[in-house]
């Protein structure tokens, strides 16, 4: 592990994240963002929140310094990288 993942709050954390973001942005944007996202509506919910639709989509294409340098939509595939991806996304203020 070299980044954000080796301090990874661990799945329940993550899972109460997401039920808090869930109650307040799980709706069609959320859905839309999710789909950009390979499906993983849980980022979704969380990054939409965090940064709006319009941000949202837009930052998910982007390299992202907190990510070393990685695109959010290129941590999908590595369970290392989603990690990586949660722990930052949790870290967004």
């Amino acid at each position: 592990m070299a980044g954000l993942e080796k301090y990874y709050a661990g799945d329940e954390t993550w899972k109460l994240s997401v039920k808090i973001f869930s109650e307040a942005y799980l709706d069609d944007n959320a859905h839309l963002l999710a789909e950009k996202l390979n499906g993983y509506l849980d980022l979704a919910v969380i990054i939409y929140g965090k940064r709006g639709i319009k941000e949202a989509l837009w930052w998910i294409e982007q390299e992202v310094p907190a990510l070393e340098g990685i695109r959010p939509v290129d941590c999908l595939k590595d369970p290392s990288l989603l990690k990586r991806l949660r722990e930052c996304v949790m870290r967004m203020s």
